[in-house]
């Protein structure tokens, strides 16, 4: 008799195991959305809500399914270049980057910072990437940041909205004529900027703040794509596991070897 339990035991061993999986897994899964080199967004502005859009800039709402793990998600996002364009409702593939691949009115650099080095590009401003990275954690305020000179709180409105995209414009040297008009005139972007500017320039780089270049082809496979059409890029935050993520899954990962080792005792018994 107990040598016919072996295969009910494995059986049990193994639904613990799924269960294991399945209670801790998910929140690795839910992770925000995790885009690689081939996916696609689609751009709107935030449903029901009115921001930004002077000059055609941001904000934007990307939205996106993974082809990495699964995750779905959207954020939102800025331009990186002027001259470019997009069109509300398009969808896009994406190449990620750390620089604007075709460039916009400046390629000269700009405090910008690439992780493969080379020329002919337009490097992600660090105090772009500092900017972003304020706006996205919601930290653009003088609570984290008045002592360093930041006068003005960011806010969902569209005039700050639009004065966030010219300080963008700004840090990535793509102001000129109406613009730049505009941005000598906004206290709130001056001081974006200039603030960016002098906590980015502390930064070794760009951080988790990536540039995702728009095309509207793709060619290739996976690993070696090609892609045709270029359109305006957008800024995106490569989003990292939370820590509550990592001890879930490092307590899954227990119970799974708990569940082996039980399952190896039960059959020794039994042998």
């Amino acid at each position: 008799m107990s040598k016919n339990k072996g295969p009910q035991l494995r059986k049990t061993g193994i639904a613990w195991a799924a269960f294991a999986c399945a209670a801790f897994a998910p929140a690795v899964f839910a992770a925000p959305l995790n885009l690689s080199d081939g996916d696609t967004i689609k751009i709107t502005r935030p449903s029901g809500i009115a921001l930004g859009g002077a000059f055609g800039g941001g904000e934007f709402l990307a939205t996106g399914v993974s082809v990495l793990n699964g995750s779905s998600g959207s954020f939102l996002t800025f331009c990186v270049e002027f001259p470019e364009h997009i069109a509300l409702g398009g969808v896009y593939y994406v190449d990620v980057d750390t620089k604007a691949q075709n460039g916009g009115l400046s390629t000269a650099g700009y405090g910008g910072y690439d992780v493969n080095g080379g020329a002919g590009y337009d490097p992600l401003s660090k105090g772009t990437a500092w900017l972003y990275t304020q706006f996205s954690d919601n930290a653009l305020d003088t609570a984290h940041w008045g002592a360093q000179g930041l006068n003005y709180n960011f806010t969902q409105t569209a005039a700050n909205a639009n004065s966030l995209q010219l300080a963008i414009w700004s840090l990535e040297g793509e102001l000129s004529g109406s613009t730049l008009t505009a941005f000598n005139s906004d206290a709130k972007a001056m001081n974006w900027a200039s603030v960016a500017q002098t906590q980015g320039g502390l930064w070794s780089d760009v951080g988790r703040v990536r540039i995702l270049n728009l095309y509207d082809t793709r060619y290739g496979t996976a690993g070696n794509y090609t892609y045709s059409g270029n359109h305006q890029d957008q800024l995106y935050i490569v989003p990292i596991p939370e820590p509550e993520t990592y001890a879930m899954l490092l307590a899954g990962l227990g119970l799974l070897g708990f569940a082996a080792r039980r399952r190896k005792l039960k059959e020794a018994a039994a042998a």
